[in-house]
């Protein structure tokens, strides 16, 4: 469990393919006088992909998509005269677009983008080298996938109409307008959903954001699962897809069988939880889950 008064940040090891190989993206800040890698705090309810993505963004002028996890970090700080716990959530990332040029402020002054190699060396803290490490052991991605339970929706008990017309609370409703950036910070490009409204309307905001068109699939419905499970058969091979980010919205009772199809094992989600999963160029999926937004 996180202490309260734990400081919670998040950044990325942004990186790039080259002629020369890989490099990544390092910052200098004036403050410290250090080099290390773009990272910043949350802040009040903000989602913690969301920050990694925002906080790149300020202190590089980059927009990026974040990969899987290269870690987390754990360390003391000073606040307010003692000395608090801190918590670092990285992620590999890569830039969404042209690069961007970089005008230096007051958090960073400057940014190379350096081999590997190079990077090791010139990272001012050895936690920052063993976040860097990680990157090799989840890149390059082939493809992706985030598992979606709808958001919170009017119970059955409250609802005379028909169970597949079941709407979103407001409360169901504002986490849907949530995921909005924290699927953008993913990179989603591809939106697949059950039939059902309380599902439709969990993406939909995205979707009308994006400019996409959603992708309805009645397999993965409470209905259809139940009239037909072996209608989930063969969807791994449709919903993986290569060069894709595709988020799937689906039902608690559906998930677990749906997980299984796509070679993942989910567990029980709570409401508006989703599973963000890679598909590695080796054949191995990483995965990590997350609370509603």
């Amino acid at each position: 469990m996180v202490n309260p008064a734990t400081v919670i940040a998040a950044g990325s090891v942004v990186w790039r393919e080259s002629r020369g190989g890989r490099q990544v993206l390092l910052v200098h800040r004036p403050r410290y006088d250090d080099w290390s890698l773009p990272k910043g705090k949350l802040t009040p309810n903000e989602h913690v992909l969301v920050a990694a993505r925002r906080e790149i963004e300020e202190e590089t002028g980059q927009q990026v998509v974040l990969g899987p996890s290269v870690g987390i970090q754990r360390y003391d700080v000073r606040k307010n005269g003692g000395t608090v716990p801190k918590m670092v959530h990285y992620w590999s990332a890569t830039v969404a677009g042209d690069e961007r040029e970089f005008e230096p402020n007051d958090e960073v002054d400057d940014l190379e983008w350096l081999p590997v190699g190079k990077a090791r060396r010139k990272l001012s803290y050895p936690r920052d080298v063993d976040v860097l490490d990680a990157l090799d052991q989840v890149v390059p991605v082939v493809s992706s996938l985030v598992l979606l339970r709808h958001t919170e929706a009017v119970k059955r008990k409250a609802w005379d109409g028909k169970d597949t017309a079941r709407p979103l609370t407001d409360a169901g409703a504002a986490s849907a307008d949530r995921l909005i950036e924290v699927l953008a910070a993913i990179g989603v490009d591809r939106i697949v959903s059950s039939d059902a409204e309380r599902c439709t309307s969990s993406v939909a905001p995205y979707a009308e954001a994006l400019g996409r068109p959603l992708h309805l699939q009645p397999e993965i419905s409470e209905r259809g699962f139940k009239t037909d499970p072996s209608g989930l058969h063969g969807l791994d091979a449709k919903l993986w897809k290569p060069g894709r980010v595709t988020v799937v919205c689906s039902h608690r009772p559906v998930l677990p069988a749906l997980s299984r199809e796509l070679g993942l094992r989910a567990g029980k989600f709570s409401p508006g939880a989703f599973l963000v999963a890679h598909r590695l160029a080796d054949g191995r999926l990483v995965h990590e889950r997350f609370q509603a937004p």
